[in-house]
């Protein structure tokens, strides 16, 4: 228990000092107390680490990769982030870091310790070979952390670009690192993005539905960017979604955002969730044809598979399971 989670379980100071002094708690810290005879475990350490850190910490760097499961990595010394303006008593069971820009998709929640996502943490070690000095050894070793977190479907390479279009701009280091490996790993090609669309492309395949193309760059009168698929003959195209990436409100927002453009330059958009292309591909399916059928109709439309995590909007078209494809 942290002397931050106090008022949340219902306890006083005098409480605390009374845990402290009847021998069923032992004190790790100040701030942290472990019911006496817990067994130590690296999950027990971390717990301990953020309760320690207190002020909204999560895990971060090399303690983060350890605890999303990459190979390398250990918690025998736990480091913590904190945003930067935040103020508690010094840690003694972390090593604490502060930060400005984390931002909401940098975060995750994994057996219920918060910590930095692979590819924050991952930005995070690249900024420990800026200097030109260890540039080249930088690349190899963040090139082959990254391939590491693409193979445990932790990281995709158009997630990569994203975050390299977003944290450039705020002159974080390491970004030359993360330029020169990302010129390698175009957005599309990673393991986890590929099986989306080579699933999306073998159910459509089956349906008997006409094929699109992969990886189109489209706009109106200037680039919007880089979608999943197009078809090749309608205003018509298709973004296949994680869950990983897009379920937050900030991935909300920036896809919103995005679609709104496409309608914008007279384009329908099919959203396909992950979820769907596995447990109802007759759905898929059904929504790719509605989108081309307002396509075809000049009806520019943004138009939802079944799975869609976000919050219900009256003006969004979700496709229910069980309703049979158009033709088309």
């Amino acid at each position: 228990m942290g002397i931050d989670q106090l008022e949340l379980a219902g306890c006083t100071g005098k409480e605390w000092g009374r845990a402290k002094r009847n021998g069923r708690w032992v004190a790790a810290s100040s701030r942290v107390l472990l019911l006496d005879g817990m067994a130590a475990t690296t999950g027990q350490r971390a717990h301990a680490a953020l309760l320690d850190a207190g002020g909204g910490a999560v895990l971060h760097g090399t303690s983060a990769l350890s605890w999303l499961g990459l190979r390398g990595f250990d918690l025998s010394t736990v480091n913590v982030t904190r945003r930067r303006g935040t103020r508690t008593a010094p840690a003694t069971l972390a090593r604490v870091h502060r930060l400005r820009d984390l931002r909401p998709h940098d975060l995750l929640v994994v057996r219920g310790v918060p910590t930095m996502s692979a590819l924050r943490a991952i930005w995070s070690e690249a900024s420990r070979y800026s200097s030109e000095r260890w540039h080249e050894i930088g690349v190899d070793r963040i090139g082959k952390l990254l391939d590491d977190a693409s193979r445990a479907g932790l990281v995709t390479w158009q997630a990569l670009h994203h975050s390299i279009n977003d944290l450039q701009r705020r002159g974080r280091s390491g970004t030359r690192i993360m330029r020169e490996v990302a010129a390698k790993r175009a957005p599309g090609s990673s393991p986890t993005e590929s099986r989306l669309e080579d699933r999306l492309e073998a159910v459509l395949e089956r349906a008997g539905a006409a094929p699109m193309l992969r990886q189109c760059v489209v706009g109106g009168d200037a680039p919007i960017g880089r979608v999943d698929h197009r078809d090749p003959d309608l205003p018509m195209v298709s973004e296949t979604n994680s869950l990983t990436f897009h379920s937050l409100p900030s991935d909300q927002e920036a896809d919103q955002a995005r679609y709104d453009a496409l309608v914008g330059a007279g384009f329908s958009v099919a959203v396909i969730w992950e979820t769907a292309l596995w447990s109802h591909p007759s759905n898929v399916v059904a929504a790719i044809r509605e989108t081309r059928r307002r396509s075809r109709c000049g009806e520019p439309a943004i138009v939802h598979s079944a799975g869609c995590p976000w919050p219900e909007d009256p003006a969004r078209i979700v496709i229910p399971v069980g309703q049979p494809p158009t033709r088309g």
